[in-house]
């Protein structure tokens, strides 16, 4: 009998292997398998994980600052019991145990709520890559995200900061990958008699602001209206000459009049958020979000869309909720950051800035225009969408969620041009350029 035991056990080894056979409900975060790469300013971190045969999955971490390491940790994902353990090892040390608490598809979470800091870690997968989210118990007292794309971290500002790049250079490296061709279905071409400025609508921040302006757009409402004000060093605004006689003002086809403001938004899980590595005066964070400068509060959790050159806002009145798109500005001057969160902010400017910078200023105050005939007329405003093909600007403009944007805001906060001769070592939301160019 002992002798059939040893037979049986060897022939289910021969057929299935040494490595035990799990059966955990819910089954293992494979969605985490891979090489995967989160950049944040001068900051790089990567995680590096295997699939999870034998009932368990493992990674290497590591982060880099300035090209340097400056850490580096040990991960596993483990079969305890039915369930899964999420056991961390900085820098080699000790384990510390997080026992999953949910998961959903493409979703776990693990808590430790004994140790310091973090309690709570997540990961989850959607269609921009993996996202991993440390914090408190409650994230709302103290939260850090990441946000990775596949692959292995390439050399990036670091080394840019060390071969001591120049922007041109961190173009001219450029691959195909590192740049994208903006949504007609949410790009605005604004015809005047001197050229065409090209409008990028931002629908994650404004999304029924940008709804209702595609809507007046289409109906025809911007057409022969005009521009009436524009404020030296501020913003050039346009709508209807006569809005605030309402027997005379131009008639709604589609779209409304008024709306609830849209000043920020959650910063949750679908933002990608690229952090700037220096300090701002007016938010915790700032960055870039699908290439609009923004910032976030990761005490409130709320993000926003900041007010740079060539951002086009919503006008209102002094009442929040009493703009909606029938009137619109871009800010032609000094970022004017003191309008964040007390604006609705629905896109920016990626082409034909000088059609729009270099009117004549209104001469009465706030850069009104004093006689109708000043006014600058706005011939129409079309979708990008809704104009036949080769019609349209042929626009490309850089990612900003890659190492080579990251790059490029190395070679702008320290200048090494031939003309510089010290580096700032320093750069606000505002003064990184976003590059675009003609394909």
């Amino acid at each position: 009998m002992k002798q059939l035991r040893w037979a049986v056990r060897a022939m289910i080894l021969l057929l299935f292997g040494g490595a035990p056979v799990w059966a955990q409900d819910p089954p293992a975060p494979e969605f985490i398998a891979g090489d995967w790469c989160a950049v944040q300013g001068e900051q790089q971190f990567e995680e590096r994980w295997t699939s999870a045969e034998g009932g368990a999955m493992y990674a290497v971490a590591r982060s880099f600052r300035s090209g340097r390491l400056s850490g580096f940790e040990f991960l596993r994902i483990e079969a305890e019991g039915e369930s899964w353990v999420y056991r961390a090892q900085p820098g080699g040390q000790s384990a510390t145990d997080f026992a999953r608490i949910e998961s959903a598809d493409r979703r776990f979470v693990f808590t430790n709520p004994d140790h310091d800091f973090p309690q709570r870690i997540e990961y989850w997968r959607d269609a921009s890559g993996l996202h991993a989210a440390v914090s408190a118990l409650d994230p709302a007292e103290r939260r850090l995200q990441f946000d990775f794309r596949p692959g292995r971290c390439q050399p990036s500002a670091a080394k840019a900061a060390e071969a001591g790049l120049t922007m041109a250079e961190v173009l001219e490296a450029s691959q195909p990958g590192d740049w994208r061709r903006p949504d007609p279905d949410h790009t605005l071409y604004l015809e005047l008699d001197s050229g065409r400025v090209v409008i990028e609508l931002a629908p994650d921040f404004a999304p029924r602001h940008v709804a209702n302006i595609l809507r007046l757009a289409r109906s025809g409402y911007y057409d022969d209206l005009a521009i009436l004000r524009v404020q030296d060093n501020f913003v050039v605004q346009w709508g209807d000459p006569k809005a605030e006689d309402e027997a005379a003002r131009k008639s709604l086809s589609a779209g409304e009049r008024q709306l609830a403001a849209e000043f920020t938004r959650a910063a949750s899980a679908d933002l990608q958020f690229t952090v700037l590595p220096d300090g701002d005066g007016y938010a915790p964070q700032t960055g870039f979000v699908a290439g609009f400068p923004a910032a976030r509060d990761p005490g409130s959790q709320r993000a926003w869309l900041t007010h740079c050159y060539g951002t086009l806002g919503v006008g209102r009145d002094n009442e929040v909720n009493s703009g909606g798109g029938t009137e619109l500005y871009v800010v032609i001057g000094h970022a004017p950051r003191q309008l964040d969160r007390n604006i609705t902010v629905a896109g920016r400017v990626i082409q034909g800035m000088e059609w729009l910078s270099s009117l004549p200023r209104g001469p009465v105050p706030m850069g009104f225009y004093e006689r109708p005939e000043q006014q600058i007329a706005i011939r129409r405003l079309r979708v990008a969408a809704d104009v036949a093909e080769g019609e349209r600007s042929r626009i490309e403009l850089l990612r900003t969620d890659t190492p080579r944007f990251a790059d490029l805001i190395e070679s702008r906060r320290n200048r090494r041009d031939a003309w510089y001769k010290h580096p700032a070592g320093y750069i606000d939301v505002c003064s990184v350029p976003l590059p675009a160019r003609q394909y």
